[in-house]
């Protein structure tokens, strides 16, 4: 894997002591790569990415819009011509405290709903609001140097509002153990993809944006 990867991307990996962050590191960015590259038919080594100061990565030679989310030993990437798009995944998990955590992302209609939740349901609920907050603030560029609680998405509303902009929401399809969202600017359509090295092993298209 590190044979693809820019000097700046190893020398952070070599920079991450645990054995099993580093590696889910080197496999988020290898994927980012070769899916890329396997859209734009370059080497995956040839591919200039450049970071944003709020994390978003961009592609200076190609006129694509593009975003990543890993979470553990899972990776997602959104790919667009059409429009700016932001994804992101959480691996299903318990949390204890997540009614604890829920003040510090949840807009008070958001945390009213969210006590009525039952508790077997909080943490699978928790993850798709937090995934569609992250979506979207990635699609704006911002990420987590936006406070969560400032934008309201709720959890079934397919679209809303935030900077003057309006955000379409999607949620990913059931696909292992994870739950993730991607938002985009305009209602196009998401073609899934499973794996870069069989991009046509299966495709589910919904209308949203172009993934």
């Amino acid at each position: 894997m590190r044979e693809v990867l820019s000097p700046a991307e190893r020398e952070r990996a070599e920079k991450i002591r645990h054995l099993d962050l580093r590696l889910s590191y080197l496999q988020a960015k290898f994927a980012f790569r070769i899916i890329l590259a396997a859209h734009l038919q370059v080497p995956p080594r040839d591919l200039r990415v450049t970071i944003s100061r709020f994390g978003k990565p961009r592609l200076p030679a190609h006129d694509i819009a593009v975003s990543q989310s890993h979470s553990r030993d899972w990776s997602a990437v959104a790919v667009s011509a059409l429009t700016l798009v932001g994804i992101d995944i959480e691996h299903r998990r318990p949390l204890g405290n997540c009614r604890q955590l829920a003040c510090h992302i949840m807009t008070d209609q958001e945390a009213s709903i969210f006590e009525g939740i039952p508790r077997e349901l909080a943490a699978r609920k928790f993850l798709e609001l937090w995934t569609r907050k992250e979506a979207v603030l990635k699609c704006a560029g911002l990420g987590l140097n936006q406070d969560p609680r400032g934008l309201h998405t709720g959890w079934d509303e397919p679209a809303v509002q935030f900077g003057g902009l309006q955000y379409y929401l999607n949620a990913l399809p059931d696909y292992g153990p994870l739950v993730g969202h991607l938002a985009s600017h305009d209602p196009h359509q998401i073609i899934m993809r499973s794996l870069p090295a069989q991009l046509d092993a299966w495709s589910i298209c919904r209308p949203a944006a172009a993934f």
